[in-house]
């Protein structure tokens, strides 16, 4: 998977981190999401980040999150660095006019009266929450600035449509929520289970077939990474990353599991 440079995360639904790596380590500045008013800004030195310089994004957000930040609750969605376009101190907008090609594809995710919602990196997550509790998560693909692929397997979206489908059904949509969780299992959109724990060093995984017996497992050594991060990693490094994602309760794949080793 690419390691990003910039990102941005929105913060309790309250405040948006951006992140970007320079010579240094990683600077950051928050704003407000409602006003846009500049909160914080600073430097993650390089000595606080991985000393192999991957995943530097995501351990300089855990920085921010646990050391720097005072704010217990730590619900985190990453957004596309074009929603700070409005916020001129942020330079989104300037690099737009002069730097466009350092600004990367996205996905305006709208409502049906047009109205912008959240905007997410190309090839991001996002969750559907159904009404009668079904909830599923998939990869978006940005086509042009208007279409977009979900899930990788040609279900192409106008962004108007999908705002008009997911009303019809009284659907909440919106990117997928990182969460500080240590095990998490996914059914793969009828190819099968990933489960997923945390160990010292990062997460160990296993893929279990539709029957439950084991297709592959290892280990991911990148333990700055959420659980959900984790899982897009291992999904695409297995070319199983197209699809939705179900979340399963562990415990009880875990006994599927095991009910599957004693036949």
């Amino acid at each position: 998977m690419e390691q990003i440079k910039e990102a941005v995360y929105l913060i309790n639904d309250e405040r948006y981190l951006h992140l970007r790596e320079n010579g240094a380590g990683v600077g950051f500045a928050t704003y407000n999401k409602v006003t846009g008013e500049p909160l914080e800004s600073g430097q993650i030195s390089e000595k606080n980040l991985p000393p192999d310089g991957r995943n530097a994004i995501p351990a300089a957000r855990n920085w921010y999150l646990f050391e720097l930040s005072d704010d217990d609750r730590k619900v985190i969605q990453q957004e596309s660095v074009k929603i700070l376009e409005n916020i001129p101190q942020a330079g989104i907008g300037r690099r737009r006019i002069w730097e466009p090609e350092t600004l990367p594809k996205d996905i305006r995710l709208i409502n049906s009266h047009y109205d912008d919602l959240y905007r997410i990196p190309d090839g991001g997550v996002v969750q559907v929450d159904y009404p009668d509790g079904r909830s599923f998560t998939a990869r978006v693909e940005h086509l042009d600035d208007y279409h977009f692929d979900m899930g990788g397997l040609g279900n192409v979206f106008h962004i108007c449509q999908f705002a008009e489908v997911m009303e019809r059904n009284h659907a909440d949509f919106y990117p997928e929520i990182q969460t500080q969780d240590e095990q998490a299992a996914w059914e793969l959109g009828g190819k099968g289970y990933l489960a997923i724990q945390s160990c010292e060093d990062g997460w160990d995984y296993t893929i279990y077939h539709s029957d439950y017996s084991v297709m592959d497992g290892g280990q991911l050594d990148a333990p700055e990474l959420t659980i959900q991060e984790a899982r897009e990693q291992i999904l695409e490094a297995h070319h199983m990353e197209k699809g939705r994602r179900l979340l399963q309760d562990y415990d009880a794949v875990m006994d599927k599991v095991a009910e599957a080793e004693e036949l």
